[in-house]
């Protein structure tokens, strides 16, 4: 269903990036069985957290989003300021979730009024 290279990019990105600003952002991301649920065959998380880490908003799929029925996809995004609620994302790709998760961290930095730069250390961890 979705091209195994581009599966692999999101994979090949899994670690922690530290923020200048003192936030980070952390990807996971790991083969898995395809499922109804995970029908890529990837299970996937792109969080940002704050200097606490706590997560100011992220996109996953290991879990339903709310109202989602048995038979759907699980793909969801944790919005900003509304802790415990789950939203449907539609996954395209995992380059379009990459492009559509460094979009909002650039937006909501710029509306926080802090950097949206990362610390590059040579690596991440």
């Amino acid at each position: 269903m979705f091209g195994h290279g581009d599966l692999s990019n999101l994979i090949d990105l899994a670690g922690v990036y530290r923020m200048e600003n003192g936030w980070q952002v952390v990807i996971r991301a790991d083969w898995v069985d395809e499922t109804p649920q995970q029908p890529h065959g990837i299970d996937y998380a792109l969080i940002l957290q704050d200097e606490r880490g706590d997560r100011i908003f992220g996109f996953d799929n290991a879990h339903a989003f709310d109202g989602a029925q048995l038979e759907d996809h699980w793909d969801h995004e944790h919005r900003i300021s509304r802790v415990g609620q789950r939203f449907r994302y539609d996954f395209v790709s995992s380059s379009q979730l990459i492009t559509d998760f460094f979009e909002k961290l650039v937006n909501y930095c710029a509306a926080c009024g802090v950097s949206s730069s990362f610390i590059l250390d040579g690596d991440h961890e």
